[in-house]
């Protein structure tokens, strides 16, 4: 919920610039496009009644607008204070500020913080001093304005920045930044913050701030949650209570944080949501695993090829045929004369039938193919999500016709081939009976040049299509994993390519091996180079072995696969320890799941990597609605998510303890002992930052340089 308690809307001072003043429709542009939820009017010393109304008028359904002021203060230096009051009390608040400045130069006028608080206390409001942002408070006029207000969760301090609020709001500041807005044509890129727990009004917010336990318990009640039992050790058992949002388990080393981030991701699965889960100690498993083959497979249609089942059949069936010799003729001419009735016997003297195997058969058969490829891809098609039911049945039924005609014509096709090839049979086996009866032979059925020609053109022509087709361009499918700070956007290529001079032994079945493979292939380029040799029986049988040996009856096992990381460009990259921990949790958290489980995401990376780009990613997924459950020690994610449910495990005198709490009313309740309260700030300190005295030093050593 975003909010801004530092708005101007008016340019007042010298020193405001024209871009602070702003009309109704931009006020209400801006509010709407920035989703501001909570907007304080805080002009220089000025409060404009009317304007309040007007503007409040014009975002009343989107937005809050609660009245302010930011007022020059005289202290130990001059420094700037703002004061927002309840909007209940807009119109006490309007005289008061009247009064204070009536008859003064708004430019110069300076006031002291005990006319303010007595002048403004009674409107019901809360004080936000710059901090550590010129001008600012210095220390003493901050205890000083404390001892004023009695009520320190009435104050909050303003720094110069998002850096500088985190580490404020850590440990024991309230902060809070606005947009201290100079041009409202700019107000989109402003900085803001933000409230996890929504609020509902100005009363609320004070509550909230008061750390109410009853408002604080109302307000998480309002967040969806699921309980869940959880076992840091396989012995004990605790209840905790999830919320969707950013929940997180902390506490010292040892004390059963992995195992029970694991069990509470067990029991998430179990009532059927959806799981991602990070372990940062798994990484090197799990990024081997990223480019593990298992789930990939030999999938021709990747490169757009055929099995070429039929090229290597027809090899492994093939056989030679010979030429007619000429002792043959002289035979059937010497004997045509030796029987009367043979003569007449016309059949005897007929020459075979030739079947040449054209394009259009050749067509029909690669036809076949493709509508069959057609058939078993668009069954991975969800048809409904693009076409209605009409369509959907019009579709499948011309695409059955098709088929059903382009079977036709290959079925037609085999029985002119058979048909051919049994009228032939028929003629030789007649004029075999005729010669056995007749003591004569009869006239060749062929000259035998035709079919030697054409079984050796089939042979090379089915060579051919095995040789082109692993010479078919590679094919690439880059899977999107994560980005890396220098070198951009990484992926997980996935590539499909026929053997070749840069193939890897890792890319082929390791049961045949890449040299066999190899040696096939040379077989078979030597049979294209000797395909009207004498001995190319013997080339054949040759490769009909190697292939029976490796079992290999198609083009398939000549496909490589591979996995490898690489950059956008499509060069290999390898990723470090730390650099596989980033990518992996990077793909845990851009994946779409009802609960993330992460267990140490910040081992092995920057605290500044982990802010500026995992944190972010966490409470985009808290806004989803997601339940993000974090086992953490970096405070950054402890603390800066400012996590619904925080469970903190501990280990003392060799007794394990487990408690419960929030930041909101800063309490830690030990799940057993309902009297063992800790406090949630203190504990984060301690555990998360080092204790008091190193967070502090570390404190005035960032903020020195504003001093």
């Amino acid at each position: 919920m975003k909010i801004d308690l530092h708005c101007h809307t008016k340019a007042i001072k010298q020193g405001d610039g024209p871009g602070r003043n702003v009309t109704t429709e931009l006020f209400y542009k801006q509010i709407s496009n920035t989703d501001v939820k909570i907007v304080a009017i805080t002009n220089h010393n000025h409060f404009d009644l009317e304007q309040y109304k007007t503007l409040k008028a014009s975002v009343e359904s989107i937005c809050q607008v609660w009245p302010g002021v930011e007022i020059d203060v005289q202290g130990e230096t001059k420094w700037h204070l703002i004061v927002v009051a309840n909007p209940e009390n807009v119109l006490l608040f309007n005289f008061k500020v009247k009064e204070l400045f009536i008859g003064k130069d708004v430019d110069k006028c300076t006031l002291s913080m005990e006319v303010i608080y007595n002048a403004l206390n009674d409107c019901d409001v809360i004080y936000i001093p710059h901090y550590h942002k010129n001008p600012g408070i210095k220390e003493d006029d901050r205890k000083h304005l404390a001892e004023l207000v009695g009520d320190e969760s009435r104050i909050f301090l303003e720094p110069s920045n998002h850096r500088s609020l985190g580490v404020y709001t850590n440990y024991g500041y309230r902060s809070i930044i606005g947009s201290d807005v100079k041009d409202w044509m700019k107000y989109d890129q402003c900085e803001f913050a933000e409230l996890k727990l929504p609020v509902e009004s100005f009363s609320q917010f004070c509550l909230l701030a008061k750390r109410d336990e009853t408002i604080v318990e109302t307000l998480l009640n309002k967040k969806q949650s699921i309980c869940l039992i959880g076992k840091p050790h396989k012995s004990v058992s605790i209840a905790v209570k999830l919320y969707q949002d950013v929940n997180v388990l902390f506490g010292p080393k040892g004390t059963g944080k992995s195992e029970l981030i694991k069990s509470l991701h067990s029991g998430m699965s179990a009532r059927g949501l959806s799981c991602e889960i990070y372990i940062a100690q798994d990484r090197g498993e799990e990024f081997k695993k990223l480019t593990s083959l298992a789930s990939m497979e030999r999938n021709l249609n990747k490169v757009g090829a055929s099995s070429c089942e039929e090229e290597f059949r027809l090899i492994a069936n093939w056989k030679d045929t010979n030429v007619t010799s000429f002792g043959h003729y002289l035979n059937w001419y010497q004997t045509r004369d030796n029987s009367s009735n043979k003569l007449r016997m016309k059949i005897t003297e007929a020459s075979t039938l030739s079947f040449a195997k054209t394009d259009k058969f050749n067509r029909h058969k690669t036809d076949r193919d493709t509508i069959n490829r057609i058939f078993d891809e668009i069954k991975n098609i969800e048809l409904k999500n693009y076409i209605g039911e009409t369509d959907q049945q019009n579709l499948l039924t011309l695409l059955n016709k098709l088929r059903e005609s382009i079977a036709y014509a290959r079925i037609k096709d085999v029985i002119d081939e058979h048909s051919t090839k049994l009228t032939n049979k028929t003629i030789s086996i007649i004029k075999e009976y005729a010669d056995m009866s007749t003591d004569t032979v009869s006239k060749p059925s062929a000259v035998g040049l035709t079919e030697y020609a054409e079984n050796r053109i089939n042979l090379l022509s089915a060579v051919n299509r095995i040789l082109s087709t692993i010479e078919l361009p590679e094919h690439n499918e880059k899977e999107y994993l994560g980005e890396l700070e220098g070198k951009g956007k990484i992926y997980i290529n996935h590539r499909y390519r026929f053997l070749c001079e840069e193939s890897y032994t890792k890319e082929f079945d390791s049961k045949i091996g890449i040299n066999r493979l190899k040696d096939i292939i040379n077989t078979i380029r030597a049979i294209k180079d000797n395909i009207f040799a004498d001995d190319i029986s013997l080339k054949i049988e040759e490769l009909n072995e190697k292939l029976e040996e490796s079992d290999i009856s198609s083009i398939k096992p000549f496909l490589g696969i591979s996995k490898y990381i690489c950059e956008e460009n499509g060069s290999e990259y390898t990723a470090s320890n730390g650099e596989q921990g980033i990518l992996l949790l990077q793909r845990t958290l851009l994946k779409d799941a009802d609960a993330y489980f992460l267990d140490e995401p910040e081992l092995g990376m920057g605290g500044s990597y982990i802010d500026a780009n995992i944190r972010p990613l966490i409470v985009n997924l808290a806004k989803q609605r997601k339940y993000v459950i974090v086992a953490t020690h970096n405070a950054n994610i402890a603390v800066r998510t400012l996590p619904y449910t925080s469970v903190f495990r501990t280990h003392e005198s060799g007794k394990y303890k487990t408690y419960v709490g929030n930041p909101f009313n800063d309490v830690l309740v030990n799940i057993e002992d309902n009297s063992d309260i800790r406090s949630w700030a203190e504990e984060c300190l301690h555990t998360l930052e080092g204790g008091s005295e190193a967070f502090y030093e570390r404190r005035d050593i960032y903020e020195s340089k504003n001093n």
